[in-house]
């Protein structure tokens, strides 16, 4: 990757963002990403850059950095279905768009942030061939522990089916504090269109782990700029702080509306 210099950084800000701020949210994690989310201004002011800009623009500013973009058109029951345990090269080190789901897949060939806007929402297919997969893999790595595979945006969200959406997840994690998440997201179909902005980080240990040890969410008004930053330990019940961290997200919904 060519590291972006300051001139760089500080054109990009002022032509395309009108000025970046310090991010009001870190997901965490290693490299291009984080960085990426770092100069923009937060998850939230790149992926208002990927809204708001056309494809070539983007792929300019993204350039920059040595990272690729992808636009992938309506999704198709055979691409769905892509299931790799690590992507080839070719996809690595490259935003996926997704009609509008938005996913980066990192120099490892692993799943590493997910974007999308709410509403509208409405379930998706559910691969379960590849969800299976994906937490078998994850049972492979570490025995000691039973990992389902895990969606970063929820498939009642409308969350991609494949591979690019799905990690390791802790078992009871994924079927509780996580899952009562997205429950609630589900429920705030009734507020205007794209009102919530919804951004997941999936972080590694080290470079050649499978399984995330922490996951991230901002969960952001785009009308009022109320927002809530979560963070789990991909661990049973999310942590030790887990169902504490859920509860703020869900009482953050419930005071946008979600019921």
């Amino acid at each position: 990757m060519r590291a972006l210099n300051k001139l760089s950084v500080a054109a990009v800000c002022v032509l395309w963002l009108g000025g970046c701020g310090a991010p009001e949210m870190d997901l965490g994690g290693d490299g291009v990403a984080r960085q990426l989310e770092q100069d923009f201004g937060g998850p939230n002011g790149l992926m208002e850059f990927f809204d708001s800009h056309t494809e070539a623009e983007i792929r300019e500013a993204l350039g920059q950095y040595g990272v690729g973009y992808r636009i992938h058109g309506e999704v198709s029951e055979a691409a769905i279905r892509d299931c790799p345990k690590y992507f080839p090269s070719s996809d690595r080190n490259v935003w996926h768009n997704f009609d509008g789901e938005y996913y980066f897949i990192d120099t490892a060939g692993r799943p590493s942030r997910a974007y999308k806007n709410l509403p509208p929402i409405a379930a998706a297919a559910r691969v379960d061939a590849c969800q299976t997969s994906v937490g078998q893999w994850g049972d492979a790595e570490n025995s000691s522990n039973d990992y389902d595979g895990g969606h970063l945006i929820g498939s009642q969200l409308g969350g991609w089916g494949g591979r690019a959406n799905l990690v390791p997840q802790d078992a009871n994690f994924n079927r509780g504090n996580w899952v009562q998440l997205e429950n609630k997201m589900a429920r705030c179909g009734s507020l205007p269109s794209n009102r919530l902005r919804y951004t997941i980080g999936a972080n590694y240990p080290n470079s050649t782990a499978l399984i995330p040890n922490n996951m991230t969410m901002e969960l952001r008004n785009q009308s009022s700029g109320a927002s809530v930053s979560l963070s789990f330990s991909n661990t049973d019940g999310g942590g030790s702080s887990g169902t504490a961290t859920r509860t703020r997200g869900v009482d953050f919904l419930t005071s946008q509306g979600c019921n």
